[in-house]
């Protein structure tokens, strides 16, 4: 009679086998792969920028506009030097700042709210990417029932209206602040702006133009319905405007360009841009709503804070602050 045991692999043997097997696939396997003939091609792109994120209950959706990339001589009163040390700290390449660019759709369950339009064509070939991400969420741009602008420079504004001057949110009521509108259209204002300010008033005037009888201005601090409200943030143009949104018990600050660049305004909330209209009335609105933030730990995004660009504030005993992403949301 035959040694079966010989012959025929236990089942622990076999089981024992087979897990070496898939534990160690590739060299198991290797005489059965087949190399790729070619190369994969690089993509080069990223997928569309879109993040949906709950409040209460609205829906808040960030759709980037694309980016530009900024250089150091923007800073009013930061030197190319620290402005590389403070990137360094941030784990970002020095040189220039890549500066996104985003815009925010509120869905309330009754209304789609824009704040914010992106910059067209005016930024370059890396932004005017708001149109495409819009439709990539199954959005129409008559859809939108209201737009509330933080401020009148050409990245807030551009994407309402084309280059030939037609509107291209058709239904929606614009909101703005008084001042900042004043400001950006008079031509007494352009003549003392600083050089690469000059041509914004130029396309303030035309989105005027574009949108007239459809502009609605406030003053100030304004109860604008839905649980939204606009409160001044001055002199980073003179009507600069944040929006609080606030449903059932939660509370979402949008804080227009108070912050242009997350990795030099918070550790240091005193730098300007040239273009600042009033520096120290910037300096004094950075700080204090990056105190409300920090104190009230609530929510906090703005147009050029890395997308997907919420997030929370910390407070630091130097005087300085940081930037705190939140993690991202798997569900909204």
């Amino acid at each position: 009679m035959s040694d079966s045991s010989q012959n025929h692999p236990n089942r622990r043997a076999f089981l024992s086998t087979a897990a070496t097997a898939v534990v160690g696939g590739a060299a198991a396997t290797s005489s059965l792969v087949v190399p790729a003939s070619a190369a994969t091609p690089l993509v080069g792109t990223q997928t569309p920028l879109v993040y949906r994120r709950k409040l209460g209950n609205y829906e808040i959706t960030v759709l980037g506009d694309g980016y530009v990339d900024l250089p150091h001589q923007i800073w009013a009163n930061v030197s190319p030097e620290q402005a590389d040390g403070y990137l360094a700290d941030a784990f970002q390449p020095a040189g220039s700042i890549r500066n996104g660019v985003n815009a925010y759709l509120i869905n309330t369950g009754d209304k789609l709210i824009l704040v914010d339009s992106g910059a067209r064509d005016l930024f370059g070939p890396n932004a005017g990417l708001l149109p495409s991400n819009l439709a990539s969420i199954g959005v129409q741009p008559e859809d939108i029932d209201q737009v509330l602008i933080t401020h009148v420079h050409p990245d807030h504004i551009a994407g309402l209206f084309t280059a030939e001057g037609s509107v291209t949110i058709p239904n929606g009521e614009i909101f703005v602040d008084e001042a900042d509108l004043d400001f950006w259209t008079s031509e007494a204002a352009q003549a003392q702006a600083v050089e690469i300010s000059k041509p914004w008033f130029d396309v303030a005037r035309q989105w005027k133009s574009a949108f007239n009888g459809r502009i609605t201005t406030f003053k100030g601090e304004k109860d604008l319905g839905d649980g939204i409200s606009a409160f001044p943030l001055p002199g980073h143009t003179p009507g600069h405007t944040g929006y609080r949104i606030e449903s059932a018990g939660e509370t979402l600050l949008i804080i227009g360009d108070a912050v242009i660049s997350a990795a030099i305004q918070f550790a240091n909330p005193d730098a300007s841009a040239i273009w600042d209209t009033n520096a120290e009335d910037g300096k004094k609105s950075r700080r204090t709503v990056f105190d409300v933030a920090a104190n009230e730990r609530t929510l906090v995004t703005a147009t050029h804070l890395p997308f997907p660009s919420f997030g929370y504030v910390d407070r630091r005993a130097d005087g300085s602050y940081a930037w705190v992403p939140e993690e991202w949301r798997y569900a909204t």
